[in-house]
């Protein structure tokens, strides 16, 4: 979900299946950080000798709390240590729930930015861990799921539920052991809920006589990878499109042995281990269909070229450093104004905008043309 406003319109719009501008790993990392200051002996003088609350419980284990310890009161008479202990026990709690250690890291993980995280790189640690390099991503597709037979960025994983049930014991639903402690009917639902979305129609206004012009353009520069069936034919290696390589190489197939053999553990009321394997190793891209394209900026899997203009440009004529986080969508060069807190660096790792030089050497008109039409799909 995302909301966005034009200079042609009045009022926002938002828009289902957009990019997110939500930034999870600020968000997450604002509480664990919180947490951790909280924690810190220097501040909580009169539980130094637990200030983490980690003492008495195995590791990567909860505490039992009672909600009625950690309800907030002003009620005079209230036992501040206990309180406190309480308090320091549910930091934990979270920290666990989200396979963070309990002692703060000597140096803060790479910031991936607005509609953006490391997805793997963070269920490979918390999960199974094995840490991995960083590979950031934006935000997957969400609409037209139930077409795919393999969903993300490589194709990998070929089960909506597992998907969803990775990422929510990975972002905070705790694990004991084998066992999630998580309502499994809940996760379903939302499941079978995203496999209704459908790409959202374009809103503002469309130039159709260059649309129309645009039409055989799109069949000559973009049909024959994003065209036909979604199948593996579809997989294109990164020798072939030049764009970053870090999020297919990392993901091995050791990697996916790992998860298939996590899903075929895993414990929860209501569900079923798969029979066959959901996750697989790729080593490529997957080219998706462009329906609802103009609502998927910055574009690349790792959202690293800002527009649509951008991307028809030559890579070594991109942009190297935008903003990410802006609402204001550009409808010219398709895609958001370069407004945010969040500087994408092309150079770092992870970042590169290289690659898919498709359309590159079309007209300026041509290019143009090609964007409106783009706008229909």
């Amino acid at each position: 979900m995302a909301q966005i406003t034009s200079k042609s319109v009045d009022q926002p719009i938002r828009i289902l299946g957009a990019t997110s501008h939500f930034d999870v790993e600020e968000f997450f990392g604002s509480i664990l950080a919180a947490t951790f200051k909280t924690s810190d002996p220097v501040n909580i003088a009169i539980m130094r000798d637990d200030a983490f609350g980690a003492k008495r419980v195995p590791v990567g284990k909860l505490h039992k709390i009672d909600n009625a310890d950690v309800r907030q009161s002003f009620e005079p008479g209230v036992d501040l240590a206990a309180r406190t202990t309480a308090m320091l026990k549910l930091f934990h709690n979270m920290r666990a729930a989200l396979h963070v250690p309990d002692q703060p890291p000597e140096k803060a993980p790479p910031s991936s930015g607005s509609g953006r995280n490391d997805a793997f790189g963070l269920l490979a640690a918390g999960l199974l861990n094995l840490p991995q390099p960083y590979s950031p991503i934006k935000f997957g597709l969400v609409w037209n799921i139930d077409k795919r037979t393999w969903v993300h960025w490589d194709g990998n994983t070929k089960s909506p539920i597992a998907r969803n049930l990775l990422a929510s014991l990975g972002l905070g639903a705790p694990l004991h052991g084998k066992h999630a402690d998580l309502q499994f009917e809940m996760v379903k639902r939302q499941t079978d809920l995203t496999e209704k979305i459908r790409p959202p129609l374009y809103p503002f206004a469309i130039d159709r006589a260059a649309a129309q012009r645009g039409a055989p353009l799109f069949a000559s520069n973009c049909n024959s990878c994003h065209g036909g069936p979604e199948s593996d034919k579809r997989l294109y290696s990164v020798a072939e499109i030049g764009t970053d390589p870090h999020r297919a190489g990392m993901f091995t197939q050791k990697l996916a042995d790992g998860f298939n053999t996590f899903l075929a553990e895993l414990e929860a009321e209501g569900y079923r281990p798969p029979k066959e394997v959901g996750v697989r190793s790729t080593g490529k891209y997957f080219a998706a269909t462009l329906s609802g394209v103009w609502a998927r900026s910055p574009y690349l899997h790792n959202g690293s070229v800002r527009t649509m203009q951008d991307l028809l440009t030559p890579s070594q004529q991109r942009e190297m450093r935008f903003h990410r986080g802006s609402h204001v969508f550009d409808e010219g060069a398709m895609g958001y104004t370069d407004e945010g807190a969040y500087i994408l660096d092309a150079t770092a790792s992870g970042n590169s905008n290289s690659g898919h030089d498709y359309g590159t050497k079309l007209s300026a008109a041509e290019k143009r043309d090609l964007i409106e039409y783009l706008k229909t799909l």
